[in-house]
């Protein structure tokens, strides 16, 4: 392959940072990136973060061999990109990130920038009012500074109570003219007992496929969990469910074996599993925004908001 060493690599962009960020940059994870469309053995990938303060990092591409004469970023093009230029990017991410975090000081004491969610931790008992209230003022003001947020992933607001340290509500972020809007609530499956109320609402949902529909069964991949905005406590278990008799190892054309589609109400508080219902046998006839139409009929049927 050819190309600079690794090891002179690390070294040529160690002295770079030195010289050029007085040592307050650091590196890791530098890797060669050799490809058809690069054809230069000399670019290397490496995650750059401040020392100090690691949660400025930044991925991106770099010459070694060339930095210290010229370090212009060629792999980026015309935009005649420097490290310092990528850094100061981060930095003003860093400083929005921030900026929101203390707006919200006093009701949100937690809050985390993951790469495709919002993680929030809300203290105390959780009142549904109060609850809908945070979330509102929360998105409002992250989308107050979404150019300056500049998150190019798909987003959800991830919810963390005292009595779900580990997660209770992922609701996703629809983006919509480059503004982020709340949808449905999605139980998540960190919360508290979930095992058992999985385990409590399969086992039903199975005893009632052995009896009346023997050729599905449970696929474990597909499935959504959603949760009553308004009580916080009541769940549609919308799982789909495969048919046993598709064999596409034999179909000359490949068929959706999804053709089932299974709600089931359960009261995550009580305990109390209402009851469950085959809603369709042909799901894979219908388009996503159907399935989803016809979801949201038959659980507002039942009280549950979505």
């Amino acid at each position: 392959m050819g190309g600079i060493s690794t090891n002179k690599a690390a070294q040529n962009l160690e002295h770079y940072l030195e010289k050029e960020h007085k040592g307050e940059l650091g590196f890791r994870e530098l890797n060669r990136f050799f490809n058809a469309a690069t054809m230069n053995p000399n670019m290397f990938t490496v995650v750059i973060f401040h020392k100090e303060i690691p949660e400025i990092e930044f991925y991106c591409h770099v010459n070694p061999k060339e930095l210290l004469e010229n370090d212009t970023l060629s792999y980026y093009g015309k935009e005649n990109l420097k490290i310092a230029d990528l850094y100061e990017r981060e930095r003003k991410r860093y400083e929005t990130r921030q900026n929101v975090k203390a707006d919200f000081v006093n009701e949100i004491p937690k809050i985390k920038f993951e790469n495709d969610r919002f993680e929030i931790f809300v203290p105390g008992e959780i009142e549904t009012a109060a609850l809908h209230d945070v979330i509102e003022r929360f998105v409002a003001r992250l989308n107050s500074v979404y150019e300056e947020l500049d998150i190019p992933y798909t987003m959800s607001l991830y919810i963390k109570t005292e009595a779900h340290p580990e997660g209770f509500i992922d609701i996703p972020l629809e983006n919509i003219e480059n503004q982020w809007h709340p949808q449905m609530f999605m139980l998540s499956a960190t919360m508290n007992n979930f095992v058992t109320i999985e385990k409590d609402i399969k086992q039903r949902i199975q005893t009632n496929l052995d009896a009346s529909y023997p050729n599905y069964e449970i696929d474990d991949n597909y499935r959504k969990i959603i949760l009553d905005k308004s009580s916080l406590s009541k769940i549609a278990w919308v799982q789909y469910l495969k048919d046993k008799t598709i064999d596409n190892d034999k179909n000359e054309k490949w068929q959706n074996p999804l053709t089932g589609l299974y709600i089931t109400y359960y009261d995550i508080q009580t305990g109390h599993l209402y009851f469950g219902e085959m809603v369709s046998q042909e799901n894979d006839n219908i388009s996503y925004d159907e399935t989803l139409a016809l979801i949201k009929l038959k659980v507002e049927a039942e009280g549950i908001q979505m």
